[in-house]
């Protein structure tokens, strides 16, 4: 049995919504205010999935790190802070995972939910580039 490619762009797709309906129920919006401030992001350190959002609610960039979500402004192959995007943002919001495989997938959802402006990978932005036919 040949199992059609909408079917599994749809249950990919649905995914995708609870994923992104999970990610914000377990989070909460961090203003620029609060992310500069020393000690008040909340972060562990020990990984997260992170997005930022302009302010008409659009997701402008999706990613994951496996150290503190600021340490992302200074990484050596992609500083958050010498992008395009870095300075349209208004609020973030992170959840901590400290498993990478659970990262990954995350990011790889909500990429998919928010379809985020500036994210260069993966190459499917929105389910109906997902996968051949």
């Amino acid at each position: 049995m040949i199992i059609p490619t909408t079917t599994l762009r749809n249950a990919v797709g649905a995914s995708a919504d609870i994923a992104k309906l999970w990610f914000e129920s377990r989070t909460e919006k961090k203003t620029r205010i609060v992310f500069e401030e020393k000690g008040k992001l909340g972060d562990n350190g020990k990984g997260a999935v992170y997005a930022y959002f302009n302010d008409k609610d659009q997701a402008l960039y999706i990613g994951l790190t496996s150290r503190t979500v600021k340490s992302r402004l200074h990484d050596q192959t992609s500083p958050h802070k010498k992008k395009e995007w870095w300075s349209q943002w208004s609020y973030m919001r992170f959840v901590q995972l400290p498993d990478d495989m659970d990262r990954q997938v995350l990011e790889f959802l909500l990429i998919l939910a928010y379809s985020p402006v500036h994210n260069e990978k993966p190459k499917a932005k929105n389910i109906e580039e997902l996968l051949p036919l």
